[in-house]
C-alpha cells in the first residue's frame, strides 16, 4: 500500500506561505475593521479557535512561519489580503483539492470568531467578512 503524500509537502515554500498568510491576514483584516487595544488580545485568541478545531492537514497549512505582512495604506493591505485569499484557494484547488472546503471554512470561521470576540459583530466587521467570503469563492 502506498502512502499519499501530505498536502503540505506538495506545496512549495512560497505556496505554503501564501496559504498561511491568507488565513492569518483574513483574521487581521476583520480585527482592523474595528480596532481597539484590548480587543486585539481577545481577537488573537479567538482567531486560533477555528484552527484548533481543524484537521491536522489544515492546521499544518495555516500555522508555522511568519505570514506575509503587506505594506501600504489600509486599501492596499486589504486588497493584498483578498488577493492572497484568492491565490490560496487556487493553490489548494490545484495541489490539495481535498482540503479546499475545510480551509475555506476554517478561514471564514476564524474571521467570524475574531469579529465576535470583543463585543457584538459590527457592521464594518460584517462587511469585512463578506469580502473574505467573496475572495474565498474565487
Amino acid at each position: 500500500m502506498t502512502e499519499t503524500p501530505q498536502p503540505t509537502t506538495a506545496l512549495s515554500e512560497d505556496e505554503q506561505k501564501t496559504v498561511r498568510s491568507a488565513a492569518l491576514r483574513a483574521g487581521a483584516l476583520v480585527a482592523q475593521a474595528e480596532p481597539g487595544f484590548f480587543d486585539t488580545f481577545k481577537e488573537s485568541f479567538a482567531a486560533s479557535k477555528a484552527v484548533k478545531g481543524a484537521s491536522p492537514e489544515v492546521q499544518k497549512l495555516v500555522t508555522g512561519g511568519l505570514p506575509e505582512m503587506p505594506s501600504g495604506g489600509m486599501e492596499q493591505v486589504n486588497a493584498r489580503t483578498f488577493e492572497l485569499l484568492t491565490q490560496a484557494v487556487g493553490i489548494l484547488k490545484e495541489k490539495a483539492p481535498q482540503l479546499v472546503e475545510e480551509y475555506k471554512q476554517v478561514v471564514l470561521q476564524s474571521a467570524k470568531d475574531v469579529a465576535a470576540a470583543a463585543d457584538d459583530t459590527s457592521q464594518k466587521e460584517t462587511a469585512a467578512i463578506g469580502e473574505i467570503e467573496r475572495a474565498l469563492a474565487g
